[in-house]
Order: C-alpha cells, then structure tokens, then sequence
C-alpha cells in the first residue's frame, strides 16, 4: 500500500506538470472501493476518470499485470470478488514503473477488449500467463500478465 500511495503521488505530481487540473479522490471511500484515484478535467471541463497503479515489472517488452480477482481472507461472506481490472468505471489505466520512471496510459475501455482478444486467442494457454500474488496480511490477488507487444497500439508511453 505504502509503494501505491507514492507512486499515486509521484503520477498525479507528473499530471499537474503537463498542465492538467486534477480531482484526488483517494481519500473517498467509495472512490476506493470502486478502484479510481483521480479526476482529470479536460479542456471544455468535463472529468476524466482514472485509475493509477504501480508495477515495477512494465515495459514495452514485458508484461502488464491486469488484476482480475481478489481473494479477502477473512471477510466473512465477502472472500472473493472481481479485481480492478473489471470494477473500475476509470477512462484511463495509468501504469507507472517506478524503476524506469516511464508511464504507461491506456484507454480502459480499448485495454478491456484488447485483453478479451487476448485471452480468446491463446484460450488455455493463459494458464501459463497467471500470476498469484499476497497483496498484504489479508488479501491475495490473482492478475493475468498480458505481453506489452500485444497491447503496443493501446497505450501511449511517456518518461518522467
């Protein structure tokens, strides 16, 4: 949590930068529980939505780790639902690598069917693509790793 946070503030800092005029909503619960970090205001006003995430792994020749499922141990009736990947309602993915310092923007709408592309083209090959990661003390995370050369025209990279 404590990567996230930075690297959330490293990427909106970035944001305000290039000029844009920004909403932080990570201090509204609902706004975490529905996976979006921030606002952005376009130019004729309207709010763009966007999710930020960190991932140390991300390059043009690696993978993107899209979250599909979470697993809470120990919420009673509530142990599994779906990952960020499909509950955000965000516009845009916005994927910092915080050792290369490159940003990664991506249409979530465009990413979400690429992805579904993705996964019917390789079918049950994808079990070979599966990562299963310990979030923290309580939550557990199953993401898919999608090869960046797949995505290559469903995002725009820039460096910090």
């Amino acid at each position: 949590m404590d990567r996230g946070t930075k690297n959330e503030i490293v990427v909106m800092n970035w944001l305000r930068d290039q000029g844009n005029k920004l909403i932080d909503f990570r201090q509204f619960r609902l706004a975490q529980r529905i996976d979006v970090d921030c606002g952005i205001e376009s130019i004729d006003g309207d709010i763009v939505l966007a999710e930020i995430k960190s991932d140390q792994h991300i390059r043009e020749k690696g993978n993107l780790c899209f979250e599909v499922h979470r697993l809470n141990h120990f919420a009673y009736g509530n142990w599994f639902y779906l990952g960020w990947g499909y509950r955000s309602p965000a516009q845009k993915l916005i994927v910092r690598n915080p050792k290369t310092n490159k940003v990664y923007v991506f249409l979530f709408m465009d990413l979400r069917a690429k992805i579904g592309r993705y996964v019917y083209q390789v079918g049950k090959d994808l079990e070979t693509k599966i990562l299963v990661y310990p979030t923290d003390k309580q939550k557990t995370t199953v993401n898919w790793l999608i090869p960046m050369e797949f995505l290559i025209d469903e995002f725009s990279m820039f460096q910090l």
